[in-house]
């Protein structure tokens, strides 16, 4: 453990975050499920919610306080609002001590966690693993953000390497009613279980996760009784791996939102938006989300000289899951989702965390965020019929939502496209190029809502108007009524 330097800089930080950033479960109430629609997440008061995930798996392991803080401001300041990170690491979490030197078990059992009377950060003998991720989480919730949690990674609960702890769903159940009773406080807390492994990869798997799923709410409300019931009106919880938890979870009653990823294989993955389309059919539908997509500077398909992804793949993904109907979006660095730096292990990386938080997808995906909430977000609904020519295969591929009164049309490679009107409402739309790498609008024209019409996205940029087309020359169409009287897109 380690006694930390206090200074005026992050007293003064703390200060002003404090300010600058509202406490969304304070002015809205709690998030859950949309009522009016089941696809979305809102606050209790009916305002509609947005996910914008930042992928920190690490940061609970390998960050000491300073830079704790110092990474959950700079993601707020860039308009995220759910950090997602694991308890158990996936680094060896069991066997490799956190920044301060301190284990979340002894002896790697998870129903002995080590804790120590007393939390002060300037006494190593009270400043535990469990301490600082109290800090960590209230840090969080002060600067307005929430905690994606993951009790552990998959590999504990479903072993492919050989480092599972976890073997009868009475550990489960036990180990998640700690976490559940000893985080259920934060207001701010969303819980993840999973994390990589598919459920079933082990026969008692889907039974495991069942089982912990139990414990959280039991935590959370202060129960212990593992008989396959819990009160989950207190939690808000989901299951990520590969394939959508709707695989395993639809019907079970403590899921609340199915999320999954389209990974880092290869450019222009179709599963960016076929799993969305999956889940958006489902009977009893519930909301959706890419948890895990292509990271920005991650190497194709986890291999040197292959290439890396790029700003555009962020951007691609995330419109083309979102507008497949997702409830939001998670973005991720293969540096920061690490915290990678030149003393850590290689995996890759090109760049040190601090440096990766400013790559130029991790400031551009609030576009998509503000867009979204620009127009009524609940009336969504995919609609690929708007579409009647310009769609292609691969990296062209198309993709639209729209609410009663308003379209969307993600085009990724700058294709002359042709949309269906009468669509939406109005006898009369409005038409708008909204970029998505900065946020600015360009208003096209007003056209009869009517028949179908043929849009030509602008050139890159005002100083490269001639290049129109090809990979990065990525434009979202937007259709308004134009007697609601909209803002500009992505103006609130």
């Amino acid at each position: 453990m380690r006694v930390f330097l206090k200074t005026s800089i992050f007293l003064h930080i703390l200060l002003y975050s404090t300010w600058l950033f509202s406490l969304p479960w304070l002015d809205h109430g709690s998030l859950q499920v949309s009522t009016i629609n089941p696809h979305y997440l809102a606050y209790k008061d009916g305002t509609p919610f947005f996910w914008l995930g930042d992928t920190a798996w690490e940061l609970f392991h390998r960050l000491d306080r300073q830079d704790a803080l110092f990474y959950l401001q700079k993601r707020a300041e860039q308009e995220f609002n759910i950090i997602q990170a694991v308890t158990i690491a996936e680094f060896n979490g069991t066997g490799t001590p956190n920044v301060y030197g301190d284990l979340p078990f002894i002896d790697k059992d998870p129903l002995k966690p080590a804790i120590t009377p007393g939390n002060n950060p300037d006494d190593a003998a009270e400043y535990d693993y469990f301490d600082h991720m109290d800090y960590i989480i209230d840090q969080a919730g002060k600067l307005g953000l929430y905690i994606g949690l993951l009790p552990c990674w998959g590999e504990y609960v479903i072993p492919r390497e050989g480092r599972g702890i976890f073997n009868t769903p009475e550990q489960t159940y036990s180990y998640g009613r700690f976490i559940g009773a000893r985080f259920g406080k934060y207001p701010n807390l969303i819980w993840i279980l999973g994390g990589d492994r598919l459920p079933d990869e082990r026969p008692d798997g889907v039974t495991l996760w069942r089982a912990m799923a139990e414990g959280i709410a039991d935590g959370v409300n202060g129960e212990n009784n593992y008989n396959g019931q819990a009160d989950y009106s207190t939690t808000l919880i989901t299951h990520h791996c590969f394939n959508s938890s709707s695989q395993w979870f639809h019907q079970d009653a403590w899921i609340d939102l199915h999320s999954w990823g389209s990974y880092h294989a290869d450019f222009y993955l179709s599963r960016a938006y076929t799993e969305a389309e999956h889940d958006w059919l489902l009977p009893s539908p519930k909301p959706t989300l890419n948890a895990e997509p292509a990271y920005e500077d991650h190497p194709l398909n986890y291999t040197a000289g292959t290439g890396y992804f790029t700003a555009f793949d962020v951007r691609q993904i995330a419109y083309w899951s979102v507008f497949a109907g997702c409830c939001g979006h998670s973005y991720g660095a293969h540096p920061v989702w690490q915290f990678y730096t030149p003393n850590g292990e290689p995996g890759l990386v090109r760049t040190d965390w601090k440096n990766a938080l400013n790559f130029d997808g991790a400031n551009q995906i609030k576009y998509l965020k503000r867009l979204l909430l620009s127009r009524p977000l609940l009336e969504l609904t995919p609609d690929q019929s708007l579409i009647l020519a310009g769609q292609a295969e691969g990296p062209g591929h198309i993709q639209a939502i729209r609410g009663n009164s308003f379209a969307f049309i993600y085009i990724p490679t700058g294709a002359v496209t042709t949309v269906r009107m009468g669509a939406i409402s109005g006898d009369v739309v409005a038409g708008w190029w909204y970029n998505p790498r900065t946020g600015d609008s360009e208003m096209i024209g007003t056209f009869p809502n009517v028949g179908s019409l043929m849009f030509d996205p602008p050139g890159l940029s005002p100083q490269l108007t001639w290049l129109q087309t090809g990979r990065g020359c990525d434009w979202v169409l937007v259709l308004d009524d134009i007697a609601k009287g909209y803002n500009e897109p992505g103006k609130q």
